[in-house]
C-alpha cells in the first residue's frame, strides 16, 4: 500500500482506525469498541444520533474510544473531518457507506483525499436498494457511490448473499474483486438480561415499514392462521407507508395489536423480552439488523428465506425459514409454533447460541483487523 502505512505494519504497532459513521450509531459505536481492543479509534459520529439510540439504557463504556462530534452535513463539516484525521494520523479510515446526497459527497471528496495516505475501507450495510424509497434514493446516490466503492482498498459486507449481490450489480462476470471480505453483523439492542418469555405465544416484527418488509403478506398469513384455529399474539411497532395502509385490516384481527409510530430502542428491548421471537416476511434483504436484535436478545425468528437472512437463519436450530411472498408457508410456521412450547424453547436456545458465537462483536473486529493487511 502506501509507505506510511507499509512501515506501520512492518513495526508491529497498533493500527489508528477512524471510523466514520454517518448512520447506524450504535453498529458503529459497538464495532468500534470492540476494535479499540486492539487498535487506536477515533469515532467520527453525531453525538447526539448516538445519546438518542440510548435513551432509556445504558451504554457500553468504550474508554479507549475517542469520540469526535461529526454531522457530514456542510462544507464546514468536511473542514472539521479532515482537520480530525490529519490531526489523528491514522492507518485505517472506515467509512459506514452512507445515505443521503451530502454525505455522499463528502464521503467521495475524503476518499479522494485520504487515498494516498491511508488504507481506506467501507462496510457497505445494503449492496442493492431495497423495494419503496430506498430505490429512488440509491438512484440518485449512484454515481458517487459507484466512485466511493471503486475507490477504496477494502469492502466489507455482511454475509455470502450481500457479496453476491454486490458482485452482480457492480461488476460484470465472473464476478470478482479480491477486495470484497465477509462480516458479520453484530449484536445490537441487546436487553441487560435474557428472560423466557412468561405469557402465551406471541411473536413481534418492528422497524420500519417499507414495500420490502411483506406486511401484507403478515396480514395474510395471520387471518389463515386465526381462522384455522391458531393461538397466538401478533405485535406489530412502527412506522412506514406499508404500516399506514394495512393499519386497518391488522386491527380487525383478534390477537393482534399495533403500535404505528417508530419505538425507542428501550421500549423494543422491552417487546422482544415479551414475545416468543420475531417475524420477518420480508420480500427481499440483504442483511438485518432486527435478526441481529432478536439474537442478542435470545429471540428466535421466522423469516423469508431471502438475502442475507439465509446466511445466519439455520432452519430448526435458531429460527424457521418459510418462502417469501407465501402466506400459507407463513401461517403454517405459525402454527407449528403455537403448538410445539419445546420447539420454541429450543429456538431461542439456537438464537442466543449464534449471538455469542457468531455474532460477537470481539470476533468481528479481530478478523476485520486481519483483512485490513
Amino acid at each position: 500500500m502506501v509507505e506510511r502505512t507499509q512501515s506501520f505494519r512492518e513495526s508491529g504497532r497498533m493500527q489508528r482506525i477512524v471510523m466514520i459513521a454517518p448512520h447506524f450509531p450504535e453498529y458503529s459505536y459497538l464495532l468500534s469498541r470492540a476494535l479499540s481492543e486492539q487498535s487506536d479509534i477515533r469515532l467520527m459520529i453525531d453525538q447526539a444520533a448516538l445519546i438518542s439510540e440510548y435513551e432509556g439504557r445504558s451504554r457500553p463504556v468504550a474508554p479507549r474510544v475517542e469520540v469526535q462530534q461529526t454531522n457530514l452535513v456542510s462544507i464546514r463539516d468536511l473542514w472539521t473531518l479532515l482537520i480530525g484525521i490529519i490531526r489523528f494520523r491514522p492507518t485505517v479510515i472506515h467509512w459506514q457507506e452512507p445515505s443521503g446526497f451530502r454525505k455522499a459527497v463528502l464521503a467521495a471528496i475524503v476518499v479522494t483525499l485520504a487515498r494516498p495516505f491511508a488504507v481506506l475501507a467501507l462496510t457497505i450495510h445494503d449492496p442493492v436498494p431495497h423495494m419503496g424509497g430506498d430505490d429512488a434514493i440509491a438512484r440518485r446516490l449512484a454515481p458517487l457511490r459507484r466512485y466511493t466503492r471503486r475507490s477504496v482498498h477494502h469492502i466489507f459486507v455482511h454475509g455470502l448473499s450481500c457479496r453476491e449481490q454486490y458482485l452482480e450489480e457492480y461488476l460484470p462476470a465472473p464476478h470478482r474483486d479480491d477486495r470484497v471480505h465477509l462480516t458479520e453483523h453484530g449484536i445490537i439492542l441487546a436487553g441487560e438480561k435474557i428472560s423466557s418469555p412468561t405469557g402465551p405465544f406471541s411473536m413481534l416484527m418492528f422497524g420500519r415499514m417499507e414495500a420490502y418488509k411483506g406486511l401484507e403478506v403478515l396480514c395474510d398469513a395471520m387471518e389463515i392462521f386465526l381462522r384455522e384455529g391458531g393461538e397466538g399474539t401478533l405485535h406489530i411497532a412502527g412506522a412506514g407507508p406499508e404500516l399506514d395502509r394495512l393499519e386497518g385490516r391488522f386491527r380487525s384481527l383478534p390477537s393482534v395489536d399495533v403500535t404505528n409510530r417508530f419505538l425507542p430502542a428501550a421500549e423494543i428491548i422491552d417487546k422482544m423480552g415479551a414475545c416468543d421471537g420475531l417475524v420477518l416476511p420480508y420480500l427481499s434483504a440483504t442483511q438485518s439488523g432486527v435478526l441481529s436484535a432478536a439474537f442478542a436478545n435470545g429471540r428466535f425468528v421466522v423469516a423469508s428465506r431471502v438475502g442475507g437472512i439465509v446466511d445466519v437463519v439455520q432452519d430448526g436450530v435458531n429460527g424457521l425459514l418459510v418462502e417469501p411472498n407465501d402466506a400459507g408457508s407463513l401461517a403454517r410456521a405459525l402454527s407449528r409454533l403455537s403448538g410445539d412450547p419445546g420447539l420454541r424453547e429450543r429456538l431461542r436456545a439456537g438464537a442466543l447460541e449464534t449471538a455469542r458465537a457468531r455474532l460477537d462483536w470481539s470476533k468481528i473486529a479481530a478478523k476485520m483487523i486481519a483483512e485490513y493487511q
